[in-house]
């Protein structure tokens, strides 16, 4: 039986440190992803300034980046704790009373994770089953564009699973 127990936790640590590194990787792709929108900006003001003409693809690619940066990063800042917290009255609260309500909180937060990951793995699928496009000047497939919001989300679930057992070890 205990030896079986150490398995499972030695696999739960390798998936761990596998979605880890993955967190990892996904974060450098969007800090990439912010300098290349940035160079985007920036050759736009140029063209604008010395040339009188307008990239007329860089605002739609920079609102794609936004969406890209936001999901592709968020799963490693909860996993460091980097991300935005407002914990004014959580500091208040008796310590006895924060171990358990940063439970319910990680618990609920990957609850609603979990349903937005869903949710939007079926509108991605819709989207790609029916090859729906955006509506815009490049007309990108919309899937390329929403299936970076489950990926995200399942991701950000996985962290506030580990949050929860990290305040049940506490």
């Amino acid at each position: 039986m205990q030896l079986s127990l150490s398995r499972g936790r030695s696999l739960l640590t390798i998936v761990m440190r596998g979605v880890s590194r993955l967190n990892l990787l996904l974060a450098g792709i969007s800090a990439a992803t912010l300098v290349a929108a940035t160079a985007a900006v920036f050759c736009e003001i140029l063209s604008r300034l010395f040339f009188g003409k307008s990239l007329i693809w860089v605002v739609e690619v920079s609102g794609y980046a936004l969406l890209y940066m936001t999901f592709l990063g968020a799963p490693y800042l909860l996993e460091k704790n980097r991300h935005v917290a407002i914990d004014i009255a959580i500091e208040h609260l008796p310590p006895r009373l924060q171990t358990p309500l940063a439970l319910v909180m990680a618990l609920f937060g990957a609850a609603v994770c979990l349903y937005a990951a869903w949710y939007g793995l079926v509108v991605t699928l819709d989207q790609y089953q029916f090859g729906i496009r955006e509506t815009t000047v490049l007309a990108p497939r919309s899937y390329l564009l929403t299936a970076v919001f489950p990926l995200g989300m399942f991701l950000l679930a996985i962290q506030f699973v580990a949050q929860a057992g990290a305040c049940l070890k506490r």
